[in-house]
């Protein structure tokens, strides 16, 4: 087109006229389209056809356009919309429009291109044109999931995000329930179009049994259609042994009302009548909770509530409560224990019915309980909910949670993997102690047990590889993040564990690699995927968790604005029980971030808006509070206070080695006339860890200078993980002057002569000159994972040990770095 100047015949398929012989060329007011429907195009005339959507065009139109092309009066554009992938339903249209067209390149007269599905790499391009700057990563993981690699879903579910955001309302529950005959409602009703009749009613059928075993949703469903779905992205299938299934929840909710409930309800009344029945050994926990629903609504889901044996409605309301406990409303929990035990004064409904009221700030006889317990079988599950309830019941210091699981202890509970679960609160609460020693011990011995399951196995190698890292001892750590993801399997397989499991493991590691000085890479490559996944299952505990995580990646990746943003949303999504236990910790990492780098007063005001009762017994999450004060008051130019609160940090930290080298280099840096720097040296030579050895040559090449330097805070964030946002490395002091002795470190002494490509040569010169990845992204128009990639090629062809190292090594002679930090997204 850019080579002639004449407008092209732009050809349409328009209602009515699909269906009339040359419809398409005669609605079209071009005088070329009527000498091409004749067959008498000029001799000189060469025009430019486009047909968009060839295969609803009329026969006649396709076949007089293609005519044209085999007697070379026309070059034409053909756009086909073929079936999705994984579909087994044929495209709507005309099939031999689109025949014709496809013969062109079978006969090598046209040249195909093949737009693929959205890839979630271009869908970030997408969402950073025109989505809302301020959307967080999980709403925008959310829109690319329930995008479902359509372009103009992906439009508009982000207009649809924003609109939300600017209305105070979460984006992710407006985008699940569109507004009926709104632009999100239009573009979902168009897409499921493409669906077969059964899909549609089996896709909606799953949007109100989230969470369905594959197995179970087959004895009611179609096993073609669940396939289909399956294949086709729909519907997200978790990979655990039991196949738990969540259909794409915005396009499920549009088709069931474009279908109306009669398409869904008797599928789901049946299902739920065949499992009440006498004669049924099935049982179904998410039909289970609708009907429970249905009870307390009094709607018509299932057989009614006096018709249903006793044993098995408080069974049903049990499964309901558990599952409303779980999803932070405590008070439909409640609801639907005080059904069932109207009739019964069942144990575990009762423990459910404390577990809501406690929740919601109620009292409860903890005594009571435990006697009704005590009358029962109880298994390991149901033993970790009542360490929870008795827990929420009382304070949440160490001491309390521990006098909770010595009361719990006493309930029998003949499944051994009971005490195994009990054991392992122990080894938490240790950890919240500043108990390292013991909370590995103890972890260890319960990874070693084979009987446990594997998601406990897995919890405790992540613990044990937490504590060793505390320790100091990094290989040890690294050995047993190794054995976390031997145990748990890699995604895309059938794993033991769940999305939550694993998201929970990746903030281990991070927490651990911000400790101990080790790459953080791989984790940070890996949460990419969790963050899909969550959005993908799309459950209140996985949205939340995520979010979490994901702030406090932001935050050691040196990027406090994004971090704050996610935790703020994160916050808010984070209904107790669910994820909440991880809230003061990505609150306490965000302050960090927010103090070192430039935002001092945001994190002061983080920090006091904190519950005092979040730290109260609690000495790992009083000791990160005490430096996250001792850098606030440092940015603050309160270097008295500064060095009081690094002082009772010191203190906190007698059992951590790793956390104390990070307080003593605080202290050095604020010039404390202390024993703190020959502190760090009797560390460091004791020890093989290599922050302890990197932070105590950092301590006496500072001491060492006549004139010390005036930003503490500089000096304080070279030294920490929260200084250096490096993709595969958030550790490194940048100095300019050398090391110790002589001794140049990391890319400083590497060569430049080594190859790197000509895009990689040209980001690493950008971050010479300061800037951030997204800085670079959008001076070369290219997406921030790119950069991230160019970045970390770079980095690992001349053995840069940090971003900081890399500008150093690629610079001209004399150039520095304008930035002490950069700016990244994961």
């Amino acid at each position: 087109m850019s080579t002639t100047s004449d407008e092209p015949v732009v050809l349409r398929s328009i209602g009515p006229h699909a269906a009339v012989p040359h419809g398409a060329l005669t609605a079209s007011r071009d005088p070329r389209a009527a000498r091409l429907r004749d067959g008498r195009p000029e001799e000189t005339e060469r025009p430019i056809v486009i047909i968009d959507d060839a295969q609803e065009l009329d026969s006649a139109s396709v076949s007089a356009v293609v005519r044209a092309v085999y007697s070379g009066h026309a070059t034409v554009l053909f756009a086909l919309t073929v079936s999705r992938e994984g579909s087994t339903r044929p495209a709507d249209g005309n099939p031999d429009a689109a025949q014709m067209a496809t013969d062109l390149w079978l006969r090598g007269l046209a040249e195909r291109i093949d737009l693929a599905a959205l890839t979630p790499r271009d869908a970030d391009l997408l969402l950073d044109q025109f989505a809302a700057p301020e959307l967080d990563a999980m709403t925008r993981a959310s829109i690319v999931a329930l995008a479902d690699g359509s372009r103009m879903l992906l439009r508009e579910l982000a207009a649809e995000a924003g609109h939300a955001l600017r209305r105070g309302r979460d984006p992710i529950d407006a985008m699940r329930e569109s507004l009926p005959n709104g632009r999100l409602s239009d573009a979902l009703a168009a897409h499921g179009a493409q669906l077969t009749s059964v899909e549609r009613s089996t896709l909606a059928t799953l949007g109100r049994v989230p969470g369905i075993s594959r197995a179970d949703a087959a004895r009611f469903l179609p096993t073609a259609a669940l396939d289909s779905l399956v294949n086709a992205r729909l519907v997200h299938d978790d990979a655990t042994p039991t196949h738990r299934l969540t259909a794409n929840a915005a396009l499920a909710h549009e088709v069931e009302r474009r279908r109306g409930a009669d398409a869904v309800t008797p599928l789901l009344d049946g299902a739920i009548r065949r499992m009440f029945a006498p004669s049924s050994e099935w049982w179904c926990p998410p039909l289970a909770v609708l009907a429970a629903q249905s009870w307390l609504q009094e709607g018509s889901l299932g057989p009614d509530y006096e018709s249903v044996p006793p044993a098995i409605r408080n069974k049903a309301s049990l499964e309901a409560a558990r599952r409303a406990n779980d999803q932070g409303e405590p008070a439909q929990a409640v609801a639907h224990a005080s059904l069932g035990l109207r009739d019964d004064d069942d144990a575990f409904l009762l423990l459910e019915h404390e577990f809501g009221r406690a929740a919601q700030g109620g009292t409860i006889d903890v005594d009571a309980l435990i006697e009704s317990l005590s009358g029962v079988l109880v298994d390991a599950t149901t033993l970790l909910r009542c360490v929870r309830v008795v827990g929420l019941a009382g304070p949440t210091n160490a001491d309390a949670l521990e006098a909770a699981v010595d009361r719990v202890a006493a309930v029998e509970c003949p499944d051994p993997r009971g005490s195994a679960e009990l054991a392992m609160m122990r080894a938490d609460i240790l950890g919240a102690r500043m108990e390292w020693s013991s909370a590995v011990a103890i972890a260890e011995a319960v990874f070693a047990q084979q009987s446990n399951s594997a998601s406990l196995r897995v919890r405790a190698a992540a613990l044990a590889g937490l504590g060793h890292s505390c320790l100091g001892a990094v290989s040890e750590a690294q050995t047993w993040f190794l054995r976390v993801h031997r145990t748990a399997g890699e995604r895309g397989g059938i794993t033991p564990i769940t999305t939550v499991d694993r998201l929970r493991i990746a903030c281990s590691e991070i927490v651990a690699g911000a400790v101990a000085d080790t790459d953080l890479g791989p984790v940070l490559a890996r949460l990419g995927g969790e963050v899909d996944a969550a959005a993908r299952q799309g459950d209140a505990e996985s949205i939340a968790t995520a979010g979490l995580v994901l702030s406090c990646a932001y935050a050691v990746t040196a990027d406090p604005e994004r971090a704050a943003r996610e935790l703020d949303v994160a916050v808010r999504r984070a209904r107790p029980p669910a994820a909440a236990d991880l809230v003061p910790l990505a609150q306490i990492a965000v302050a960090h971030s927010l103090a070192l780098f430039d935002h001092a007063h945001e994190a002061r005001q983080l920090l006091d808006r904190m519950d005092p009762a979040a730290f109260d017994g609690l000495p790992t999450l009083e000791h990160a509070r005490m430096v996250a004060q001792t850098y606030v008051f440092t940015a603050l130019g309160q270097p008295t206070e500064a060095l009081d609160a690094a002082r009772s940090a010191v203190t906190a930290s007698e059992t951590a080695p790793a956390l104390q080298a990070r307080d003593l280099f605080q202290m050095v840096a604020l010039g404390a006339d202390d024993d703190a720097l020959p502190r760090m040296q009797r560390m460091a030579a004791s020890s093989d860890a290599p922050a302890t050895q990197r932070l105590s040559a950092a301590a006496e090449a500072l001491s060492a200078l006549d004139d010390p330097e005036r930003d503490l805070v500089a000096a304080m964030r070279r030294a920490t993980t929260w200084g250096d946002n490096g993709p595969t490395r958030g550790i490194g002091i940048a100095r300019d002057s050398p090391a110790p002795n002589g001794a140049q470190r990391g890319a400083s002494s590497a060569t430049t002569d080594v190859e790197l490509t000509r895009r990689e040569r040209e980001i690493a010169l950008l971050v010479a000159e300061g800037l951030g990845n997204r800085e670079i992204a959008e001076r070369l128009y290219l997406s921030v994972r790119t950069v991230e990639s160019h970045v970390y090629q770079a980095r690992t062809k001349l053995g840069a040990a940090s971003r900081v190292e890399l500008g150093r090594t690629v610079a001209p002679r004399g150039g520095t770095s304008q930035k002490t930090h950069t700016v990244r997204g994961l």
